[in-house]
């Protein structure tokens, strides 16, 4: 029976990994048009709205030199597929 996995991005790492390059929160605030305290909060398990995570995706792909694929992900969810059977 194959499982399917429901990914969710995991924005604390996202957003520590571009603090580890150098670039404090209040730079990567200013970048997205956000407080501060919006990406703390998305450190602490909230997230952006769509265009502000996809803004801040592109940040970290730009600041990290790694490519989407790369992105660091939670597994949000695992359930199981069940194939139907044909009764001919």
């Amino acid at each position: 029976m194959p499982v399917i996995a429901t990914l969710k991005t995991d924005w604390f790492r996202v957003i520590n990994d571009i603090t580890r390059s150098g670039i404090p929160l209040q730079e990567i605030a200013r970048e997205l048009d956000v407080s501060k305290s919006a990406l703390i909060g998305w450190k602490q398990g909230s997230a952006p709205n769509h265009h502000t995570g996809e803004a801040l995706i592109d940040f970290w792909c730009l600041i990290t030199q790694r490519q989407r694929a790369d992105l660091p992900v939670l597994v949000s969810s695992r359930r199981f597929v069940y194939a139907k059977r044909c009764n001919h």
